[in-house]
């Protein structure tokens, strides 16, 4: 069993960074195609995700030094179809009327082998048929394909990494992984009763799309700020001097008129992030966004409030007087503590809309909306 067990921690060790590099990627196709990402489609994603790279790593590992794999003299190749039968049959001894024997017939390496590469392609199939919405013949295509690149990685030697193959490129696996994935196919349906049909996920994506949550909401601003760091390091590379001096907020300035002024006023309140999800503005009384509102709105929010802690910072290295540095920096402090309750009314759902979107009189609307 511990042959099994190291490719499975592998893998499970491994599945974090995958999953991160994924996510975003993902994030962003569900939000354009549906509106919204669903929990329990998402578990379903990442779980078949957790499931191939386990099989991969079951595969492949454990990996062999390549000076060993350079002097092996084995075959590479197995292409006598249905030599596990042969094999099963030399191997094994089973009595009808002795139960015993049943324990120690699937003990036998020849047995549970072919068990292991049986169920190996099992979820593939259960999954071809659920989410893919795959025919019986599909599911045996791609099944079939499975296995062939499998058995392909072992014969190359992990793709030329090592001098010759260190494991049997078997074509009775090729047949077993096949059928596996045709028996997933089979008991799918066991699965029906606990599991929503994928219409049915669509449908309540398309409905929860229609909102834009606050989630959805960072994700888009997430989206801006990369694109405001690509531009900042533009105008880095552009103007050195200002870097020279320090004058770091100067190309936060010219950036964010950039990424939250200019492109929201040529694209109607879009940002790029708001592009990518899906998401506009539009005015609280229903009449059209107007360009006094989108500059409202965005000054206020990326001009005064989110950069609060930077004149904080500033005001308490000032030469100010005591006075004046205590007053600025207490209206400072409560406006931010404002924001920061706010933002907690929001997030629980317990608010709507921000101050400076009460202030531009504008708020989020999803591309899924339907009046």
């Amino acid at each position: 069993m511990s042959v099994y067990l190291e490719p499975i921690l592998t893998a499970g060790a491994l599945f974090p960074l995958l999953a991160f590099l994924i996510t975003i990627p993902y994030l962003i196709y569900e939000y354009r195609k549906y509106g919204s990402v669903l929990l329990i489609k998402t578990i379903l994603i990442y779980s078949f995700i957790l499931y191939l790279l386990i099989s991969y790593f079951l595969v492949i590992l454990p990996l062999p030094p390549r000076s060993i794999v350079s002097h092996y003299t084995s075959p590479t190749m197995q292409l006598h179809l249905g030599r596990f039968l042969e094999d099963i049959f030399v191997t094994t001894h089973v009595v009808w009327n002795d139960p015993s024997t049943y324990i120690s017939f699937f003990k036998e390496s020849t047995v549970y082998t072919v068990l292991f590469n049986l169920f190996l392609t099992v979820p593939f199939g259960i999954f071809l048929r659920y989410y893919g919405k795959k025919k019986w013949y599909q599911v045996i295509l791609y099944s079939f394909l499975l296995s062939l690149f499998f058995e392909w990685t072992q014969l190359s030697g992990l793709y030329g990494i090592y001098p010759r193959s260190y494991r049997l490129f078997d074509v009775d696996d090729l047949l077993i992984n096949t059928l596996g994935g045709l028996l997933g196919f089979l008991v799918m349906p066991l699965f029906s009763k606990i599991l929503p049909e994928r219409e049915e996920l669509e449908l309540q994506s398309f409905e929860k799309g229609k909102k834009v949550t606050f989630f959805k909401r960072v994700f888009a601003y997430l989206i801006d700020f990369i694109f405001l760091l690509f531009s900042t390091i533009i105008f880095m590379i552009l103007f050195p001097k200002l870097a020279m001096n320090n004058h770091f907020f100067e190309y936060y300035i010219v950036s964010a008129i950039l990424v939250f002024i200019l492109i929201p006023l040529l694209l109607d309140g879009r940002t790029i992030g708001k592009c990518i999800l899906r998401i506009h503005l539009v005015s609280l009384n229903n009449k059209e966004i107007r360009g006094y509102q989108i500059i409202i709105r965005n000054f206020f929010l990326h001009f005064i409030t989110l950069p609060i802690p930077y004149y904080l910072f500033c005001i308490l290295k000032s030469n100010f007087p005591h006075w004046m540095i205590a007053l600025f920096g207490a209206i400072l402090i409560v406006n931010y503590i404002f924001f920061l309750f706010h933002l907690i009314l929001v997030f629980f759902g317990k608010e709507t809309l921000f101050g400076y979107e009460r202030i531009s009189k504008t708020k989020n609307e999803s591309d899924f909306f339907e009046k």
